[in-house]
């Protein structure tokens, strides 16, 4: 596929991609539930982001939209978690291979740089399978600690605050006491 440049696209049941969905809720059913996926194949020219030669290197290109139903960790209640993802993989032809391009450079900080514009490398084969490259990228996609970016019942509770605080009697100052007797003085 990716020495001829080839493109395939399609869909398949969240459900289906055990890894994923172990330790999740129940997940939607429908169109709501489909993961749908692309790739597209080609050979590198040139070089990545970070100088290194992926010129003539077999590469694939992956997007996976979903929306897995992951818990809160905050509040515990279900919420969906749209994903979209776009990840470029360079095939290589052993485990060997799989060594990152980034012994040569002295600083950890230009090492991680460099990382970000380097391809995920992948062994590849005529057997590849497409599908668990899929769901690693969903699995890789969901956060550690999952949670709403704000919980549904946290706005009800915070709105209870601010009328609880508007309704409370005004308690003296336990320091007036120590102002009369100042003035006394």
């Amino acid at each position: 596929m990716a020495n001829h440049g080839g493109h395939a696209h399609g869909e398949i049941p969240i459900v289906r991609l055990t890894r994923l969905v172990d330790g999740l809720p129940e997940q939607n059913t429908g169109e709501a539930g489909m993961v749908q996926w692309a790739v597209h194949g080609e050979q590198g020219k040139g070089t990545s982001r970070s100088g290194a030669l992926i010129g003539g290197q077999p590469l694939l290109q992956l997007q996976v939209r979903a929306t897995p139903i992951l818990v809160c960790q905050r509040c515990n209640a279900p919420f969906e978690y749209p994903v979209d993802s776009t990840v470029v993989l360079q095939l290589v032809d052993s485990e060997e291979d799989l060594e990152d391009d980034l012994g040569d450079l002295d600083d950890q900080d230009e090492d991680i740089e460099a990382a970000a514009g380097l391809p995920e490398k992948v062994v590849g084969s005529h057997r590849f399978d497409l599908l668990a490259q899929i769901e690693d990228e969903l699995i890789l996609s969901i956060p550690y600690v999952p949670r709403h970016d704000e919980c549904p019942g946290q706005q009800a509770v915070s709105n209870e605050d601010e009328n609880a605080d508007s309704f409370e009697v005004k308690r003296p100052s336990p320091f007036a006491v120590l102002e009369q007797l100042k003035r006394k003085n």
